[in-house]
């Protein structure tokens, strides 16, 4: 590819605590060393003169150690001989750390199985389109997120459906592995936010900050400024700044001293959270959750599964083997092409019976918002679209009640020694409102 096509590569070079500066690799070849001769210098004593070199070849790139004294650390592994670097690799010289950045690489050719060999201009972004999608996106996480297939469908479909999904669970079972492996595998900029309970809501947005030099202030963005972002344990800070997201994510705008700023497309937050019961944590406010297109719960793996972590992680994290495998614009084309799937008047009416049984049942503490039926009915456009269907189905709908509702309603203390759980009250709501031909377009 030629060059004046893309943007070159990059690498964000950091040499302390708030100390960065970067470099663009505008040639095919670069040393790395303490020598000032060297294209990135290096002026520490734990750097050899000629420490390592980096190369471009066929729009690939490779870093090779020149035989130094302390080597390279490649993604936290003792690297020897050539290896390829890949978009957000980490490369560790000494104390140094070196982010390796080419988010604007092409996205392989893919072979479908059926049919010749597509690129992705030939599919012009139809549902084989999504297919492609689907099935990249799918082969990459399953190689770090094992045993869960039916959570890496939902996660896929939340994505797909334009909104953003809560994960809550037990600690340790992989909910920031999931969210982290899902950011890597999309080509776009990705950025965590470790909530605690002294964070404020300008930690999470951003701030206007007054410049001596110009005499004027200078917006200074925050974490939440990506196309991915980690929300990783929201419920250890406090509902202020929870509700800082709240504009965010309902609308893809952050308002600071008046100004609106746009957040980028896609814009995908997945938020973690220990159950509520956990020691220092704060529930999420009701018009929070709100705005979650989603809740899953990942569970425990089963044996197999579990053998397949140990063995996977024996000797290195397999989150540092993958890169991203589609663009952050085939996302944008995928919620594009969500929007164009049929919902017929019939199972437009069929979610609009389940949103009322939910308002009018008793054990329910308030039924479910017009949001949420809306969510209900794009979330199932997703799903159809997810197996390749330009039409909706009315068991893609009763499959994705449960992610979409439950967590937007509680359960009245008085009826909690009757019903367990939201999710019994939907399974009972679903069974009360059948409906015929469920394997027909409707």
């Amino acid at each position: 590819m030629n060059k004046k096509n893309r943007n070159l590569p990059t690498f964000t070079i950091q040499e302390g605590y708030g100390s960065t500066h970067e470099y663009v690799m505008d040639k095919d070849s670069i040393i790395i060393g303490r020598d000032l001769k060297c294209d990135i210098v290096i002026a520490k004593s734990e750097a050899s003169r000629q420490h390592a070199r980096v190369t471009r070849q066929d729009n690939k790139f490779f870093i090779e150690d020149l035989k130094s004294v302390n080597g390279i650390f490649l993604n936290s592994v003792p690297t020897s001989g050539r290896q390829q670097i890949k978009h957000q690799d980490i490369i560790q010289i000494g104390s140094t750390m070196l982010v390796f950045n080419d988010p604007d690489n092409s996205v392989l050719e893919y072979n479908f199985q059926d049919t010749q060999t597509k690129t992705v201009e030939s599919m012009n972004f139809s549902f084989d389109f999504i297919k492609y999608v689907v099935q990249r996106l799918e082969e990459n996480i399953s190689i770090v997120f094992k045993g869960k297939p039916d959570v890496i469908r939902n996660a896929i479909v939340c994505l797909f459906a334009d909104g953003h999904l809560l994960l809550e669970d037990m600690p340790g079972v992989g909910k920031s592995i999931l969210a982290q492996t899902l950011a890597k595998s999309v080509q776009g900029v990705y950025r965590r936010i470790q909530f605690t309970p002294d964070m404020l809501p300008s930690d999470v947005t951003g701030m206007n900050i007054y410049n001596e030099g110009t005499k004027q202030f200078k917006f200074m963005p925050g974490p939440i400024f990506g196309n991915v972002i980690l929300a990783d344990e929201i419920n250890r800070t406090t509902p202020r700044t929870q509700s800082s997201l709240l504009e965010c994510m309902s609308e893809s705008v952050t308002t600071i001293d008046g100004n609106a700023h746009v957040l980028p497309k896609p814009f995908f937050v997945i938020a973690t959270q220990n159950p509520e019961d956990y020691h220092g944590t704060y529930p999420l406010p009701e018009p929070q959750l709100d705005r979650f297109l989603m809740r899953l719960s990942v569970g425990y793996p089963d044996a197999a599964a579990e053998k397949e972590i140990l063995v996977s992680q024996a000797s290195i994290h397999p989150l540092n083997t993958i890169s991203y495998v589609v663009k952050a614009t085939d996302i944008v084309h995928c919620n594009a092409l969500v929007r164009k799937v049929l919902v017929s008047d019939k199972l437009k009416e069929y979610i609009i019976k389940i949103s009322n049984a939910t308002r009018e049942h008793p054990a329910l503490a308030g039924g479910c918002s017009p949001r949420a039926s809306l969510g209900l009915m794009r979330v199932s456009q997703a799903l159809a679209a997810y197996y390749a269907r330009d039409y909706v189905m009315p068991r893609d709908i009763r499959e994705m009640v449960k992610p979409v509702l439950a967590h937007r309603m509680k359960l009245k203390l008085r009826v909690q020694g009757e019903w367990n759980s939201v999710e019994n009250v939907l399974d009972s709501i679903l069974e009360e409102i059948p409906m015929e031909n469920e394997e027909v377009d409707l």
